[in-house]
């Protein structure tokens, strides 16, 4: 959408320019100006999708090998991170860890992790929403769906809100 709108604004400024009877080497520099321009964030959004992907990846490995603070590295080290679930809100990083360690105490209780139907959409170039499916194979499987704020940090794209149900 952000690229038809701006090309719909190049295509008036031509319109303008070319009534203002500029020289065409001026306005081929403007459009080529404005094109490197856009071509440059959705570079940025597409390094943003695949570094993301990378963090969840690297979550369902952390998760299938039972390390669940490799688990966690995916998630932002503070005290304002939120976990939701139907069962409530947990703020925190600790109590997040904690209540892993609580409801998984074991491999065999972990099972294995997987995530499907992702979607991830930038919403600038530090934040982002992700949306996707999990399942967790056990003796009794396990489903549901999440959706994630994550937010781009100095060590890289953390989760900072996990809402899963």
């Amino acid at each position: 959408m952000y690229f038809y709108t701006l090309l719909f604004s190049m295509a008036k400024l031509l319109i303008y320019l070319t009534k203002m009877h500029l020289n065409y080497t001026l306005l081929i520099g403007i459009l080529i100006l404005l094109f490197s321009c856009d071509s440059k964030n959705v570079s940025t959004q597409k390094d943003s999708t695949i570094d993301i992907a990378a963090v969840l990846d690297s979550q369902v490995v952390a998760w299938n090998k039972a390390d669940l603070k490799g688990f966690m590295a995916g998630y932002e080290k503070s005290d304002s991170l939120q976990f939701i679930t139907k069962r409530g809100r947990t703020l925190g990083w600790e109590k997040v860890y904690n209540s892993y360690i609580s409801h998984y105490p074991t491999k065999k209780e972990m099972g294995t992790l997987h995530f499907k139907n992702l979607i991830i959409k930038p919403m600038s170039d530090s934040l982002a929403q992700v949306y996707g499916n999990w399942l967790l194979v056990k003796d009794t499987n396990a489903e549901g769906n999440f959706s994630l704020i994550m937010k781009r940090k100095r060590d890289g794209w953390k989760i900072i809100v996990d809402h899963t149900w």
